[in-house]
């Protein structure tokens, strides 16, 4: 036994037990530890094995379980939705947390004392890594372990430790919780809920095109993500991906965060702002009605994102990853710098996260879907570009951006305007 959640238990056993127990049979499936884009074919050393269902076998719930257990899943691992390229200071990029700050309107927030402090963010993601970023800057940045993770001191992959980076560009004072996920991303998401977070991020995903039902064994996962919101009033943000059809982003609870790209010329007395041709967007299908995405942060273009620098444990799999390689398909530097220039929406949901966190301290009791309006009505508009799964952007509300680019400027003014009793409650007839 791994975990008890509210809705769903998580334990692990062997493939005997489970394959008795059931009376089926179960097969290695092979998949993508993360992808830069849907079509990207997986490069060695960035899969994953696991056991799944044989499509074709029986499946029986023993007599004795009954009264216990509705049903049973064996849990497919997500796909994180980013690609690993280490630092090219030649090329045009970004960098945390000053250039990320500055585009999404947050450091003058800062300067007025809306800092995130106080704040407790927690993101769910492939591990914690102490890189000396995080120290050189003061960050209050901490990491657990999910029930079927080990060794919290590495990030053997390095996504965690590079996206964690996006939350304090935008809310350098947050306290941060990192939980590093083992295979099953539930317990991952319940462990970062059981710590009462006000914000939680999550830069992963399921990719689910063409379905008009949730599959069986990702519910427990939307119930987790369900209850969080509706129940716990946690803020939850997730990754829109980058041309996958991601869920949980399609969530109607959830805020979804998709992509812009800010060039460096200014038009207008702003960035020259297109949708990313690198970040999803989509409708879905198994929730009518719900557009993804919501909001956006910032990520690069295609082929493969290359935009924001950011930090990784030495040696891992994103470090070392197409070291050696021309931009903009790979990185041109050392396969061991501790550095990573990267972007997809896995960068997006954590920085929108940053800019969740500075409304709660604004306003501690905005509900998730207060703080969804505020950031969706004070968005700066996008109106060019087209989104990597071909919707274009254009005047107002579009299918590529959503509401557009996220503001923390006008956000912050926004959120201290409210009152969320106000606006949360319905007064009881007389």
């Amino acid at each position: 036994m791994r975990h008890v959640g509210r809705y769903s238990v998580s334990g692990e056993g062997s493939r005997s037990l489970w394959q008795e127990t059931f009376s089926t049979r179960v097969e290695q499936r092979t998949q993508p530890v993360y992808r830069g884009a849907v079509e990207d074919i997986p490069r060695a050393g960035e899969s994953v094995n696991y056991l799944f269902h044989s499509p074709d076998a029986p499946f029986t719930l023993p007599d004795s379980l009954a009264p216990l257990v509705e049903r049973a899943y064996p849990q497919a691992p997500p796909l994180f939705f980013d690609t690993p390229l280490p630092p090219q200071p030649s090329y045009f990029h970004l960098r945390v947390p000053d250039d990320v700050s500055v585009m999404l309107r947050s450091s003058g927030v800062h300067e007025r004392g809306a800092t995130g402090r106080g704040v407790l963010v927690a993101v769910t993601d492939t591990g914690f890594y102490r890189h000396p970023f995080y120290a050189w800057h003061g960050y209050n940045y901490t990491a657990t372990l999910a029930p079927d993770a080990v060794h919290i001191e590495d990030d053997e992959n390095g996504h965690g430790t590079a996206e964690a980076a996006n939350v304090f560009a935008t809310a350098r004072d947050v306290d941060f919780v990192g939980v590093k996920m083992g295979g099953n991303p539930t317990p991952a998401f319940e462990a970062a809920a059981d710590l009462h977070s006000a914000v939680i991020t999550n830069s992963w995903g399921y990719h689910l095109p063409g379905l008009g039902a949730l599959p069986n064994h990702l519910k427990p996962l939307e119930l987790a993500v369900r209850d969080a919101v509706r129940n716990r009033g946690i803020t939850v943000c997730f990754s829109a991906g980058n041309g996958h059809v991601a869920f949980p982003a399609m969530m109607p609870e959830v805020i979804a965060v998709g992509g812009v790209y800010a060039q460096a010329a200014v038009v207008d007395s702003d960035f020259d702002l297109m949708a990313s041709d690198y970040a999803s967007s989509f409708d879905s299908l198994i929730y009518p009605g719900r557009h993804v995405p919501d909001v956006c942060g910032l990520v690069g273009q295609q082929p493969r994102g290359i935009y924001i620098m950011l930090p990784v444990q030495p040696g891992c799999e994103t470090d070392t990853t197409l070291s050696g390689s021309a931009f903009p398909v790979g990185d041109q530097t050392a396969p061991s710098d501790d550095w990573a220039v990267i972007s997809g929406t896995s960068a997006t949901s954590p920085q929108v996260a940053g800019v969740c966190a500075l409304l709660k301290q604004i306003r501690p009791g905005l509900s998730p879907e207060l703080v969804k309006e505020i950031l969706k009505s004070s968005t700066r508009d996008v109106r060019k570009g087209v989104s990597h799964t071909g919707q274009h952007a254009g005047p107002g509300h579009d299918g590529a951006a959503g509401a557009g680019l996220v503001d923390a400027e006008s956000a912050s003014r926004l959120a201290r305007s409210v009152t969320p009793r106000a606006l949360d409650t319905v007064p009881a007839p007389r």
